[in-house]
């Protein structure tokens, strides 16, 4: 199945965290490229130095992290998608305005699930609660590798 990841299980497979196992077998299982957008991309830079920042990791290790990223999105791992990205501001303004105030959604929330939706992605894998919230009132298939 094609699977949406959001950012923050996105990095789990490049750093060490606590589901980072669960989420590398749930990848492997899967065993489909992993979509990857310019969103993701400037979400792990920011996040990964963030950690280097509070002391979790090096800089070293989040440029380490970063460049393996880069070798994923060349050896096919990770599949770059351009969405329109009108029609994804569209989409998340218009989820922002019909959902936030049910769920408290913010608008990376919308904007990611705003983006499976576009490009067309039916199962979305997150483990944030908002975006399961949203990505299920969307009508899309949540999964959180365990």
């Amino acid at each position: 199945m094609n699977c949406y990841y959001d950012t923050g299980l996105l990095l789990k497979l490049y750093t060490d965290e606590p589901e980072s196992g669960a989420v590398q077998a749930f990848a492997v299982e899967n065993a489909q490229p992993i979509p990857f957008l310019s969103l993701h991309q400037s979400e792990c830079a920011s996040a990964l130095h963030l950690k280097a920042f509070r002391g979790e990791c090096s800089v070293a290790h989040a440029n380490r992290a970063l460049a393996d990223i880069q070798e994923d999105l060349r050896a096919g791992v990770l599949h770059a998608f351009l969405p329109d990205w009108e029609a994804v501001w569209r989409q998340c303004t218009d989820m922002a305005q019909s959902h936030a105030h049910l769920i408290g959604c913010r608008t990376l929330d919308t904007l990611h699930v705003a983006c499976a939706l576009e490009l067309g992605f039916r199962h979305f894998v997150t483990s944030d609660a908002r975006q399961t919230a949203l990505a299920e009132r969307a009508g899309m298939v949540v999964h959180f590798p365990r």
